[in-house]
């Protein structure tokens, strides 16, 4: 009998102890994080701050990040291992990171609960020239991406904004002034409170195998084109959810102002687009000197057909278009064969 009682006792304790092991082994919170300058060791972010130099390479170990960091330096990259969270974090009451060095990287982090006392709290600010983002997830926060007005490109690449938006159209997954915006291979999701999910003042943006969704959000627009200039969207997948607080998927123009650049043009190409609201507007736009519209499917009943449909297809329905119901949408790897499915099966609209 004691025999057993001991027996029983050691299972028990074993539980526990491998209890203890995979909580930690499977918890970010509890999992520990070195901070690496150039392979020097520091015990936290802070900490390495004052090591970091130009040209510095900052590597994050995997776990939550509760305060963020202000880094002044250039050329430097800021590499995080698969499972490094900013959670709540932020410096000079803007950001997660604050970032006023040139040629910067920033690879493989996740951003979340980020929010600031003015309502704008983003997980980065940029404040230099050039800038790459690789592998971001930003979600459930004020903002994802800022910028103040800079010179250079920004450069976002194989990166999800999610539940992003705040202050009633003031906020937004991107507010990028700059040169030149480049959105690749990327996914903006179910914006909040009439945020934007691209709001640019730059001379140029570019969204190429991009996904860009209202889904069941409540945005504002997909793209906002504040002060003119080229906006080219190609080889990407648009969709306009029921909870839009706008009818226009797109605004070019609309604050009015004189033109400020000396290319303003247009370019919607190759793109598969679903209207899933009540009224739908592709565009609302004014004083571009260009619109080149062609090689898309649309995929819903919207305005304006006769000026937007020639050469492009109109289906106008998802079940004219042998697609499935909302809310499904293809990943950026299936638009081309969705796209040949619909030309092939779907029931074409002629104007």
């Amino acid at each position: 009998m004691q025999f057993i009682q001991l027996l029983n006792k050691l299972v028990i304790n074993i539980v526990i102890t491998l209890s203890l092991v995979l909580t930690c082994v499977m918890s970010p919170a509890a999992a520990a994080k070195k901070v690496y300058v150039d392979g020097m060791p520091f015990d936290s972010l802070s900490d390495a701050v004052p090591a970091i130099v130009d040209k510095s390479t900052i590597y994050l170990e995997k776990g939550v990040y509760t305060k963020g960091a202000y880094i002044t330096k250039s050329d430097i990259s800021i590499i995080g291992e698969p499972g490094v969270v900013f959670d709540g974090a932020f410096v000079d009451g803007k950001a997660a990171l604050v970032l006023t060095g040139n040629n910067v990287l920033v690879e493989s982090i996740e951003c979340t609960n980020i929010a600031v006392p003015d309502g704008n709290g983003s997980c980065i600010k940029f404040e230099g020239r050039n800038i790459t983002i690789r592998d971001l997830y930003v979600h459930d926060s004020q903002s994802g991406v800022m910028t103040s007005r800079v010179k250079g490109s920004v450069n976002i690449e194989f990166s999800k904004f999610e539940r992003l938006g705040n202050r009633n159209g003031y906020s937004h997954a991107m507010y990028i002034i700059a040169d030149e915006l480049n959105v690749r291979y990327s996914t903006i999701v179910s914006n909040k409170k009439q945020g934007s999910g691209i709001k640019s003042r730059s001379a140029k943006v570019l969204v190429e195998n991009s996904l860009l969704a209202t889904l069941d959000g409540v945005d504002s627009r997909l793209i906002d084109m504040a002060e003119y200039g080229e906006l080219i969207i190609r080889d990407s997948i648009l969709q306009q959810g029921p909870n839009s607080s706008n009818s226009q998927l797109i605004a070019y123009g609309l604050e009015k102002k004189p033109k400020k650049f000396a290319i303003n043009r247009i370019e919607l190409k190759n793109n598969l687009i679903f209207y899933d609201r009540d009224v739908n507007v592709l565009i609302s736009k004014r004083l571009d000197d260009e619109f080149v519209n062609r090689g898309n499917v649309f995929v819903g009943d919207f305005n304006h057909p006769n000026q937007m449909v020639p050469g492009n297809s109109w289906y106008l329905s998802r079940q004219a278009a042998k697609v499935k119901p909302y809310p499904y949408l293809p990943t950026i790897e299936e638009r081309t064969l969705v796209m040949d499915q619909i030309r092939a099966l779907g029931n074409k609209e002629n104007l």
